[in-house]
């Protein structure tokens, strides 16, 4: 009897680890509640309609605590009484066979997580209805039929749920097919989101552009009414039931200007597609002859997605600072040739030497770390952003400033401000302020970059006030005076019988350049530009004397000479 005993206890500790504790509610608001009371049957108690007894909360909520599998789908209807003749009819939308994935089976689910070992809430759900009161259910499913399920599952981040990559995990309900969904209890409203192949911001779906919205292509969906969301993973409809057309897609990138420090060991392409390791490990690419050009060809599934190209050195890879490249694929096709980390086309204008970037933060209206920890980080070092982040110095002088120099090589790069702990993103500047975004590009993974092109070798300096487009005043004793005013605007080569180079340098948010003739009329106009840099071609302008007007965002204006040969 001891050792059974023995054996029970320790069966029941093995079990406990694999539970979790689940809140489950039901609201009775305008239900006469049974004499025998409101019980709860389903697959965690062996469906017996009369052994669990939700208990009277408050109001008409009735509510208990149960034990529940955890990773796995608690299925249950609420009786009102303790026979299966005073069950509730549950809803379509709510049942786990549903129109979404194809099945046949009527009861309620809630899929169990174990991330923690809090108690998971299902909200007060009224009997025989879909919602809470007051509340819309959005039943959100997305078919993976074309895609490889990542080892981490699939969750959905977004506005409903705090955009956390991991938490909210999606269920294979039937698994005959590869729909995953998630039930939420929405208020009135919009509400943006995207679905993640795994548990983090790069396993991330690329939402094509006829769908998303926002700088990073969200989907969005109004909650007004209760309904289901069903979509084919990356894609603005649900999945085809013929086979996607393929074609060859041929990858180029121009690596000239990232030859720093020794160059680099390689350069790969990765993205939201499996055949680009849906932003893993990446696909390498070759070297083409002796260019500086590399590149590599695949056949992809037709359609749209989101890519980026990197490279890697020592064991360290440096993604592009710039916002995710997309191409819609539709035929056997060759990539536009670009320069790593930019999005001009054409390829790499031959960068500039070395030179000094003074960088410089105004943190005074902010809560400067404890620590003084205040870094600017980047993809100009190696290893690039938190693993390489430099910290600044406070300026003697100027209370709140942060200033730091770097000889840097690449001639574009991506940066950004860190106030606190360099490994903790929400130090990081995030521009939540959307009237901030002049200055700063998307990153692909919900944030945004400084960035900033270099066209010679003379020192710049960088100034900003954190988490802003503002200029920081660096006009008090204690700092370089490197800010150049518009009239330090360079024109070159001039004359030019090809290429001509604009570099503003005034650290302006935006510029208008008009191009105009001898007589003055108006024979170009390029608006609202927010690179620092910009090319012109001169061979589409006659050839003689020409007036270059540029005018920043400060109302500052400066009329150069071109002579077009």
């Amino acid at each position: 009897m001891k050792k059974i005993l023995l054996l029970s206890a320790a069966f029941a500790m093995v079990s406990g680890v694999f539970a979790k504790k689940v809140k489950i509610s039901v609201d009775m608001t305008g239900k006469t509640v049974d004499a025998n009371g409101v019980h709860v049957a389903g697959n965690f108690q062996g469906w017996n309609p009369g052994s669990t007894q939700l208990n009277l909360e408050s109001g008409n909520i009735y509510s208990t605590f149960i034990d529940a599998p955890a990773n796995q789908v608690m299925q249950f209807k609420f009786i009102n009484g303790n026979a299966w003749d005073k069950s509730e009819g549950v809803p379509s939308l709510n049942q786990v066979g549903n129109q979404t994935n194809g099945g046949q089976n009527d009861n309620r689910w809630f899929y169990v997580d174990s991330i923690a070992n809090d108690t998971s809430v299902i909200p007060a759900i009224l009997f025989g209805e879909s919602a809470p009161a007051g509340k819309f259910a959005i039943r959100f499913a997305v078919d993976m039929q074309l895609t490889t399920v990542n080892a981490n599952g699939v969750h959905i981040a977004g506005s409903l749920q705090g955009w956390n990559p991991s938490t909210t995990t999606m269920a294979n309900l039937f698994s005959n097919n590869k729909v995953y969904e998630w039930i939420a209890y929405l208020d009135s409203g919009s509400y943006q989101f995207k679905f993640i192949n795994g548990n983090s911001w790069n396993d991330a779906e690329s939402v094509p552009s006829a769908c998303g919205v926002g700088n990073d292509k969200n989907r969005e969906i109004i909650a007004n009414a209760s309904s289901a969301f069903k979509v084919c993973f990356a894609s603005c409809t649900p999945c085809p039931t013929a086979p996607i057309p393929t074609y060859s897609a041929t990858f180029v990138v121009d690596m000239l200007n990232n030859d720093c420090d020794g160059g680099f060991d390689s350069v790969s392409v990765a993205g939201g597609r499996p055949e680009i390791t849906n932003w893993g490990n990446g696909v390498k690419l070759n070297k083409i002859g002796t260019s500086s050009i590399y590149g590599v060809t695949l056949v992809m599934d037709s359609g749209e997605f989101e890519f980026k190209f990197r490279f890697h050195k020592n064991g360290n890879t440096s993604w592009e600072g710039i916002a995710n490249r997309k191409w819609i694929l539709s035929k056997d096709d060759t990539l536009g040739l670009t320069c790593y980390n930019s999005t001009n086309p054409g390829g790499c204008i031959p960068k500039p030497a070395p030179s000094d970037v003074q960088f410089i933060v105004d943190l005074s209206n902010e809560t400067p770390d404890g620590q003084g920890r205040v870094y600017v980080m980047g993809n100009f070092t190696t290893p690039n952003w938190q693993n390489g982040a430099i910290r600044l110095s406070p300026v003697a002088g100027k209370p709140g400033f942060y200033s730091t120099t770097v000889n840097i090589c690449p001639g574009s790069f991506a940066y950004k401000f860190v106030n606190g702990d360099s490994s903790i993103t929400a130090s990081e500047e995030n521009f939540n302020d959307t009237n901030q975004r002049a200055c700063v590009v998307p990153n692909g993974v919900g944030g945004f970059n400084r960035t900033y092109t270099r066209m010679s070798s003379n020192p710049v300096t960088l100034a900003y006030v954190f988490n802003t487009c503002n200029l920081a005043d660096t006009t008090t004793t204690g700092l370089n005076e490197k800010i150049n005013l518009i009239n330090n605007v360079k024109l070159y080569p001039n004359p030019s019988s090809s290429i001509v180079n604009l570099e503003f340098n005034d650290f302006a948010q935006s510029h208008n350049v008009i191009i105009m003739d001898i007589a003055g009329k108006t024979i170009a106009t390029y608006n609202e530009i927010l690179d620092n840099n910009m090319t012109l071609n001169s061979k589409e302008f006659s050839k003689g004397i020409h007036f270059v007007q540029i005018t920043n965002n400060r109302g500052e204006i400066k009329t150069l000479k071109l002579v077009v040969q």
